[in-house]
């Protein structure tokens, strides 16, 4: 008999299971569609030129030791077996059609201990530590060897899900490099990040509650491969069931089958489309009964908060449904509320409509700033007068730096727009005016300023200055909006303004999107550049405008929203 021919890649593990069946299904071929627009590009070719910078990197430092496979399954198993290699770059491991795995990480390193063994290295364009607790082992790209390696005390993984993709990666070339009797006796996978250290990660120690990335990646695997069996048996009997079935997920924004999935899903009201939910709550929902979105808004919001006070406590058979899903689900409450957004179809009132707050002012100032590579390079400023102030010139008002972005530069263009500021506050304060500054998502730009602070330029304020002017009287819109908003996911500038009906002028605004622009506008072509700056002026007026546009909107059209209560469906 003829084995079996699809094999998969390394991301298959970490991607959505349903996805494989999609892509493997001869019976109902459903076509993927790929539209990746320039932000989504911009990162893919950014990640592209990492990858060739880091190989480039080794093959300068290595000389006849490093080697360049081009991903050529041949030249790389030829490269395998030399004793005088230390590392292939661009390395292909060709498909093995028994565990049905195919696929190529970064670069290989070898361990000389007797005999040669190589461990996989990926290499990713985003950080994977934090300052912290933990410890870990890095080498540079000078000696990238684990025998090589240093300890270094004081980090952790970063927050969010690159890590575990990044993990589960190294754990399928592990596994197949085992296959080919090449593996290291330790399951080590390494990842160079984007500040080009190389990190050695165990693949069999547990990063969190999970359990180890090896365990993790072979029953992920198993179940993919079980999919992808009988997906396969269905080709041949085409009479057998669909296996597996959709659920919306974070993953589904970028996915090429997102359409399809989301129209299958919509038909049934499937509660899945209630943003944010793990696979674990949505199979408690469902054991519960809690199958649609409408099902999940119509819970009783007390029953469910009294659950969730009460999550130690275990079940009871007779309970009411909400207070089981308040115990059993995480952030219930917030899941009901969205999912009543969802059903709604309209953003919703947290607070009676007398209550909603704009936090005004006499003299507001909204501000945003403007950052490329963690470096900020515009300052922009919108003053509006709500009450006559001698003096104030109203309008939008932008401190920028487009010549080349260093420590020093970004402090003393703070220092600028700082300067600035200092003057347009006391002269406000001076005329018995009330001043309100006020920006969206307050740690960016305290990050951005605490940064600033640290270069020791001339001109910057003192601690004091600091706190009195700007820090002390700083208003955050989006906390302001979300205690009183309640949105059907994020709650981000866009999303919320947007809902109101303000529109930016641009027709792709974006944070990452505006890296691009910079770009051009630090390029050779002087009429694309001056194209550039005028694009990203406007993008960061707009964002300057958009603030002002939520207060305007807490004050009028939020007031004739319906409350989380009033939204709440009869039960069904």
């Amino acid at each position: 008999m003829t084995p079996p021919s699809a094999t998969l890649d390394p991301g298959a593990a970490s991607r959505c299971a349903f996805r494989i069946v999609l892509e493997h299904d001869a019976v109902d071929q459903v076509a993927g569609v790929v539209d990746h627009d320039d932000t989504v590009r911009r990162r893919f070719d950014a990640a592209a030129t990492h990858r060739g910078d880091v190989a480039a990197t080794l093959l300068a430092l290595h000389g006849d030791r490093a080697l360049d496979a081009g991903r050529d399954v041949a030249r790389t198993l030829d490269a395998l077996a030399r004793v005088d290699l230390d590392v292939v770059v661009n390395p292909a491991l060709g498909a093995e059609p028994v565990h049905r795995r195919h696929g190529a990480p970064s670069l290989l390193v070898a361990e000389h201990c007797g005999s040669v063994t190589w461990r996989p290295v990926d290499v990713h364009n985003h950080f994977l530590t934090a300052g912290g607790s933990g410890t870990f082992r890095t080498s540079s790209l000078a000696a990238p060897s684990t025998s090589s390696s240093a300890r270094l005390d004081g980090r952790r993984l970063r927050k969010g899900g690159a890590w575990r993709r990044d993990v589960l990666r190294l754990a399928h070339h592990h596994r197949r490099l085992e296959d080919l009797g090449l593996a290291g006796a330790s399951p080590l996978g390494g990842i160079v990040d984007r500040s080009s250290v190389l990190w050695w990660l165990d693949l069999d120690q547990a990063f969190d509650d999970r359990g180890t990335p090896l365990a993790q990646y072979d029953a992920r695997f198993a179940e993919r491969v079980a999919l992808l069996e009988a997906t396969e048996a269905r080709a041949v009997d085409p009479s057998l069931e669909r296996p597996g079935a959709p659920w919306w997920h974070r993953e589904c924004e970028e996915c090429p089958f997102a359409a399809t999935c989301r129209a299958s899903l919509s038909a049934t009201d499937d509660v899945s489309l209630v943003r944010f939910t793990s696979a674990t709550d949505q199979a408690v929902l469902r054991d519960l009964g809690v199958a649609t979105r409408r099902s999940l808004a119509a819970l009783d919001l007390t029953l469910v908060a009294r659950g969730a006070a009460t999550r130690d406590e275990p079940s009871k058979p007779d309970e009411p449904v909400g207070t089981s899903v308040g115990r059993r689900v995480k952030d219930a409450e917030r899941l009901v509320r969205r999912a009543r957004v969802e059903v709604a179809g309209t953003l919703l009132r947290l607070v009676d409509a007398a209550a909603l707050d704009a936090r005004r002012a006499d003299v507001e100032i909204d501000f945003d700033m403007e950052s490329y590579d963690n470096v900020t390079y515009l300052w922009g400023t919108l003053v509006t007068a709500r009450a006559p102030t001698p003096g104030l010139s109203e309008g939008y008002l932008a401190f920028a730096e487009w010549g080349e972005l260093t420590e020093h530069t970004e402090g003393a263009l703070f220092a600028r727009f700082y300067a600035w500021l200092t003057d347009t506050v006391r002269a406000a304060w001076a005329s018995g005016r009330t001043v309100g500054l006020y920006c969206f998502w307050e740690p960016a730009e305290r990050a951005q300023i605490r940064r600033a602070m640290e270069s020791g330029v001339v001109g910057l304020p003192s601690s004091d200055e600091l706190h009195e002017v700007l820090l002390g009287s700083l208003i955050d819109l989006h906390a302001v909006v979300t205690a009183q908003i309640q949105t059907a996911g994020p709650a981000g500038l866009k999303v919320v303004a947007g809902a109101t009906g303000f529109a930016w002028r641009d027709d792709a605004p974006s944070g990452e999107a505006s890296m691009a622009w910079y770009e051009e506008a630090r390029g050779a072509d002087a009429a694309a550049a001056d194209a550039a700056v005028r694009r990203l002026l406007a993008y960061n007026e707009d964002d300057c405008r958009a603030t002002r546009a939520l207060r305007d909107w807490l004050e009028g059209a939020a007031r004739d929203l319906p409350s989380v209560e009033e939204a709440r469906p009869a039960d069904s």
